[in-house]
């Protein structure tokens, strides 16, 4: 499975990116990563039809963007990726922690999207609490979550 990174690349969120009211719903009740994915995770089935914008209020205005986890044994997400380099190389730490996880498509400068092979919910939550330290220096206590519906075929 590849993350949708071509199709979607103008209506995912880019640097600087701000909520959308006219696109996105936001996510009420829900102000850790915990809290978001274990409601989309847990929540009815019009979640199969979801992305999740997760944002970081924090000086680097980072985001990332969780593709629907339900039936997914290798859950993936895209995430502001503001380096040059490969993210393999800049991440390595983190890659090392979580073994289960890898790198499948980036753009150098934007985003990033890995995959990762058969974790739960809140081992996903400690992978994007980690990345966020990793990636942006951002200690992350707080997030800002909204949806938008995917088209269906």
């Amino acid at each position: 499975m590849t993350a949708p990174l071509t199709s979607n690349a103008a209506t995912q969120p880019g640097p600087g990116w701000t909520f959308d009211p006219d696109r996105m719903i936001r996510i009420a009740d829900c102000h850790s990563i915990i809290e978001v994915l274990r409601h989309i995770k847990h929540s009815g089935p019009e979640w199969v039809h979801r992305n999740v914008h997760i944002c970081f209020p924090g000086p680097s205005n980072a985001w990332a963007l969780v593709y629907p986890l339900q039936n997914a044994s290798a859950p993936y997400f895209d995430f502001m990726y503001t380096h040059k380099e490969p993210p393999q190389e800049a991440l390595s730490a983190l890659l090392g922690k979580y073994p289960q996880c890898s790198v499948i498509d980036w753009s150098p400068g934007r985003l990033a999207c890995i995959e990762a092979q058969g974790v739960d919910v809140e081992t996903l939550a400690e992978i994007i609490r980690d990345l966020a330290e990793a990636a942006w220096d951002e200690h992350i206590t707080f997030v800002d979550a909204s949806y938008e519906e995917m088209g269906k075929a």
